[in-house]
């Protein structure tokens, strides 16, 4: 049977709509179904990163979203009596040509994410259709939809139904996943659970003075609370942990909302809150992301502590790790197998984030005296060391199957000119596999094989050079950032994966015909 969807995927968050728009960007056709009839209006997500903003900028919509957002160059950590506990520095270069952190309002991201998928005339979205079954065959997926209208906030079905078939499914559905379920895919949870109040605020003069961090920690045992002075540009945020005894029917009126923002000086009469919630931070990680012709992506997948920021983060690095796998499996080039490799690759990777995290709220969410007391005079005396590193990419389709100081790594994006055109790299190259050489004849060595193999993959080459364009495969490297960084890897080329990340790199001209080699076996690339 023809199926009516290369892909159904069910959710339509920010995360499942990065994962449409790049599979509908690939041109494979992608039906969307999504429970709500319409737009969840409030924001929950407040951070991204220079990864993330990467993947948008490949969409189309970076530009428009960053007049939005706000760049915040540092996450401080205080105790409850103001003095500096900890310091991120969310100000330090990039490698994706980014600044390194910005604060944003959900909505106006899920504004320009719904256009770029409005973009891709394969993309169908139909709001207002829950999944309420799941069977899988051999060679697709059937679904089972049931409509359903919303009223007051509730959900109500109106009794029609249809079936739809897939050659593969992605649950982008959130944390209660009905995708996930159906797949019979099992959490592992690592026991961090608390209760929080988030409240998001948004003042009458956006430039009212607020004497807060852009964003921080307060570690105070009285009551632990995160403030962000910045959610966009024209909304603030605040999150207090909930005290044994206290409900979240009780934390979340008007009246207890700014009794607990009066410490800032925020009252009705000078903001007003358009969100008051309570969420519990939990620590879940499917056991795996894909079960046969089902994938799981976003908080299906995996949920983690808001301590680092990375929750729609992960999800969006799902999105781009699954959709260039996805599409080489569609197209042929590729066995399902690959498929296994996003499990492999993104899983440790995730679970590095939610591990750092639970350790970061354990030093947030601290409310005895002494325990507390004990926590500040270690951080205070530098005792404490700093949080580990940003974790990588240490096996899967990378070169040598493990992490090296640059394999699983991002690749770099600095500005090139190339054939009129001046820019960031990925504008002015495109999007995909990017082979980037130091010399003008380095791919001569390649026989005709390794020359099909790029060509299956449609791996797109450039010769970076800091002196002026002698071909049509130079680009000029503007401020020597790939100058800099092949001398800082010794390399004479390198391979980036479409999702950004470095597959491998050769040291030597003689090295490529190699790499080219490990390329094709490590994607299993299938011969047309």
């Amino acid at each position: 049977m023809e199926p009516d969807f290369d892909v159904v995927q069910i959710g339509f968050g920010p995360v499942g709509q990065v994962g449409a728009a790049l599979l509908g960007r690939a041109g494979h056709t992608v039906g969307v179904f999504e429970r709500w009839p319409s737009v969840y209006p409030l924001p929950r997500a407040g951070h991204v990163d220079h990864e993330i903003m990467r993947v948008f900028q490949g969409l189309g919509v970076a530009e428009e979203f960053e007049r939005r957002a706000i760049p915040v160059p540092r996450y401080d950590w205080f105790n409850g009596e103001g003095k500096l506990l900890l310091h991120m520095d969310w100000d330090a270069p990039t490698p994706s040509g980014w600044k390194s952190d910005y604060l944003m309002y959900q909505p106006y991201l899920e504004d320009a994410l719904r256009a770029a998928v409005a973009r891709q005339p394969g993309v169908a979205v139909h709001q207002g259709w829950e999944a309420v079954a799941l069977i899988q065959h051999a060679g697709h997926v059937e679904i089972t939809l049931r409509q359903g209208v919303a009223e007051g906030g509730t959900w109500l079905p109106t009794g029609a139904e249809r079936t739809v078939t897939a050659r593969w499914v992605i649950g982008a559905d959130g944390a209660a996943s009905f995708t996930r379920t159906a797949a019979g895919i099992d959490w592992e949870d690592f026991g961090f659970a608390e209760d929080w109040l988030v409240l998001d605020v948004r003042p009458h003069d956006p430039d009212l003075v607020i004497d807060m961090p852009e964003a921080g920690q307060i570690c105070d045992p009285a009551r632990p609370a995160s403030p962000f002075r910045w959610l966009g540009r024209e909304h603030a945020r605040w999150e207090f942990m909930l005290l044994p005894g206290e409900r979240p029917e009780e934390m979340t009126t008007r009246a207890r909302a700014f009794e607990l923002l009066s410490r800032w000086g925020v009252t009705p009469e000078n903001a007003d809150v358009i969100r008051s919630t309570v969420y519990t931070f939990r620590s879940l990680l499917a056991r795996s992301f894909r079960d046969r012709r089902v994938l799981l992506t976003g908080d299906a997948g995996h949920l983690m502590p808001p301590f680092l920021g990375q929750g729609m983060c992960a999800g969006v690095r799902d999105a781009a790790n699954l959709s260039w796998k996805l599409d080489l499996v569609l197209r042929g080039r590729a066995p399902d197998t690959l498929l296994d490799t996003y499990t492999e690759e993104r899983r440790p990777h995730v679970e590095r984030i939610i591990r750092t995290a639970i350790e970061l709220g354990k030093v947030v969410c601290l409310t005895d005296p002494d325990q507390a007391a004990a926590r500040d005079e270690a951080f205070l005396s530098g005792r404490v060391p700093p949080p580990p590193p940003f974790p990588w990419l240490t096996s899967g389709v990378l070169a040598g199957g493990a992490s090296t100081d640059v394999v699983g790594r991002l690749g770099v994006q600095g500005r090139l000119a190339r054939s009129g055109r001046t820019g960031l790299a990925d504008d002015v190259l495109g999007g995909g596999w990017t082979l980037l050489t130091r010399r003008a004849d380095t791919l001569s060595i390649l026989d005709d094989t390794q020359r099909a193999t790029l060509a299956a993959l449609g791996v797109r080459h450039a010769h970076v050079t800091p002196a002026g364009v002698r071909s049509s495969q130079a680009a000029v490297d503007l401020d020597l950032t790939y100058s800099r960084w092949f001398d800082a890897i010794d390399a004479e080329a390198v391979l980036i994966r479409p999702d950004f990340y470095v597959f491998g790199t050769a040291r030597a001209r003689q090295d490529l015909p190699s790499l080219v080699h490990e390329l094709r076996d490590r994607v299993g690339l299938v011969a047309s």
